[in-house]
């Protein structure tokens, strides 16, 4: 990488980590392209030059955060049981957003559920990646018969993608509502989920 690149480059984290900065402090309504460019010491052209909308620097920080959960190379441990391959798959994803003001969240959720807006088309995107990701660990469990042959894989996926959001959802409506709470919840679902996905109905 040449020095131009690396300028660039650093000139692009410094965006995003004045951005996560202010959309943590501000939320997402409260945050403007000009407020980060302001805070970044750069010009709000340069801001553009990078990211082309706020929704485009809230994805790529999201991306960061979710780029364990959406890693096509995780590997499944011989020791551990379907249910805990998929917790373990999902554990550090739920990890990273739990540390999102709940504010953003419910902002970032409103955001997604708008048909006609920038940021609900890429979590679009986003939630196709974490279905396929779903879908193909449920296939290497299959395979290894850690859950039942004949699982319908597509909806086992969608079921498990189901759990992650109303857990994420309770979360972030409840303000008492702890992350520790919210991981237990998942777990104590996906343990009745896999109760019917695994062989002779006990999860291994």
């Amino acid at each position: 990488m040449g020095l131009r690149e690396i300028k660039k480059e650093r000139a692009r984290r410094a965006i995003l980590e004045t951005a996560r900065e202010m959309f943590f402090s501000h939320g997402f309504d409260g945050t403007t392209i000009e407020a980060i460019a302001r805070k970044a010491e750069v010009a709000v052209g340069t801001v553009y030059n990078y990211f082309d909308s706020k929704s485009t620097l809230i994805l790529a920080i999201t991306a960061e955060d979710t780029s364990t959960l959406l890693d096509s190379k995780f590997q499944i441990r011989e020791s551990c049981t379907g249910c805990e391959s998929v917790k373990l798959y999902i554990n550090t994803f739920m990890e990273s957003l739990s540390m999102y003001p709940k504010r953003l969240l419910r902002e970032l959720m409103r955001e997604g559920w708008r048909s006609d807006t920038t940021l609900s088309k890429r979590f679009i995107n986003q939630d196709i990646t974490l279905l396929d990701g779903l879908a193909g660990i449920l296939r290497e469990l299959a395979a290894k018969q850690k859950i039942k042959p004949a699982t319908d894989i597509e909806h086992a996926s969608l079921a498990i993608y189901g759990i992650i959001t109303t857990a994420l959802m309770w979360y972030a409506a409840d303000e008492e509502r702890t992350s520790v709470q919210m991981l237990e919840s998942l777990e104590k679902m996906l343990e009745i989920l896999f109760l019917g996905l695994s062989p002779e109905g006990r999860d291994r």
